[in-house]
């Protein structure tokens, strides 16, 4: 699994678990409001029912499956426009920080395995949805090298709130070449040790991340008027 990509080897079955039903989230293969039944979930990903329950509880407590009364788990729905935005705003901050932190604390090997996962970034350039999924893992082993595990946490869980959001405006093919040149400006600047320089490169990327996402809404929501 592509969100799986640089997780430990050794994983507790609620670990699997929470981590195959994530991906299938944000893949888009459970759609939002889609309710989750155990029962069901355990031949699709041939996993234990308790540990499942256990995974829809870790998942529920990062806002991407929400609980109905007399009904059971679902889907949480996306948030909205105006948090989105919200969002946004906090990514700037907080993803600003981490990739500061990270130009100071980055391996000499750090920059090579990135610089691969990019390389492995490419290969999706006809299929948005995927290279969503490893350009979530793109970014978070970038904010490792931070060493503020909370940081990173934080900033995951706001990754998935916008990959959700997406699951109706998903990235546009378009877009792909230029945030893979992004990527290889924002590593040229780590490996300089030039934090001011990655900084501003990181917000900037990110920045039009959400401003490509903002043109593929208006069009849509000018059609609902």
């Amino acid at each position: 699994m592509l969100i799986e990509k640089k997780l430990p080897v050794y994983r507790t079955m609620t670990e699997i678990a929470t981590a195959s039903i994530k991906e299938a989230i944000l893949r888009g293969d459970y759609k939002p409001g889609t309710r989750l039944i155990p029962a069901h979930m355990e031949k699709e990903l041939k996993l234990g029912r308790v540990a499942i329950r256990e995974g829809l509880r870790a998942l529920e407590g990062e806002g991407l499956v929400m609980t109905i009364p007399n009904k059971g788990a679902a889907v949480a729905n996306p948030v909205t426009p105006e948090e989105i935005k919200e969002v946004f705003e906090i990514r700037f901050i907080l993803e600003a920080k981490a990739v500061s932190l990270s130009t100071s604390n980055i391996s000499l090997e750090k920059p090579s395995a990135l610089e691969e996962v990019n390389r492995d970034l490419s290969s999706y350039t006809q299929d948005p949805r995927k290279y969503f999924l490893l350009n979530r893992v793109f970014h978070l082993e970038l904010y490792s090298a931070s060493g503020w595990k909370f940081l990173c946490q934080i900033i995951g869980q706001l990754f998935d709130q916008v990959m959700v959001f997406r699951s109706f405006y998903p990235f546009r093919q378009a877009d792909i070449n230029t945030y893979l040149e992004d990527h290889e400006r924002i590593l040229a600047a780590m490996c300089l040790r030039n934090s001011e320089a990655a900084q501003r490169l990181l917000v900037k990327h990110v920045r039009a991340g959400f401003e490509n996402l903002m043109k593929q809404y208006a069009p849509l929501k000018a059609q609902v008027r």
